[in-house]
């Protein structure tokens, strides 16, 4: 292999991509820290985590939290190490929570991230319920191909994001009811 090809392809191993870019990456005033976790994608990775886990928890100190990771400026080994260390805490603490039980299968003991944020979601529960309902009402069959793709290639794909998940159940609930409505059930 010649020494171009290798020197390109240690270059393109060792640079970072892009972060799945948070909304608030667009904003014209980030802060060193801010910019590093928009183009580092493992810092990237970690704030969408940990926002999740707010989102379920909403645990005190996230304010104070903020202060003290972006007292890291650009260190990303600094902020990477803040992260994991208010991961664990609010793990800890959703997991000494009492699991709310807006669905049945939300005391399951191996829930994946969208399961987890539905389970956390009275809207999202009520649409997961209202889609069971008209999914039995217009075609009910054990392990159904189409529906456990959507399940998993359409609504999972979501990860913790409520808007995508609330739309992916919207939209399964209307090609639902538009078979019960040709069928005239």
């Amino acid at each position: 292999m010649p020494l171009r090809a290798i020197v390109t392809a240690i270059v393109l191993a060792c640079t970072a991509l892009p972060a799945a870019a948070q909304s608030w990456c667009s904003s014209p005033s980030l802060n060193a820290t801010e910019l590093a976790i928009c183009t580092d994608p493992i810092l990237g990775g970690l704030d969408i985590e940990m926002a999740a886990l707010y989102e379920q928890v909403k645990a005190p100190g996230q304010r104070d939290w903020l202060r003290s990771r972006n007292a890291c400026r650009a260190d990303v080994f600094c902020i990477e190490a803040a992260y994991r260390s208010r991961i664990a805490e609010l793990r800890a603490l959703r997991d000494a929570r009492p699991i709310a039980r807006l669905r049945p299968w939300c005391g399951a003991a191996r829930l994946n991230l969208t399961e987890q944020t539905i389970c956390g979601n009275r809207t999202l529960a009520n649409l997961d319920a209202a889609m069971t309902a008209v999914y039995g009402a217009a075609r009910a069959r054990p392990n159904d191909p189409e529906q456990v793709n959507w399940l998993r290639g359409t609504r999972d794909a979501c990860g913790s994001d409520a808007r995508c998940i609330r739309g992916a159940y919207v939209q399964r609930i209307v090609e639902l009811g538009e078979r019960l409505r040709l069928e005239g059930k």
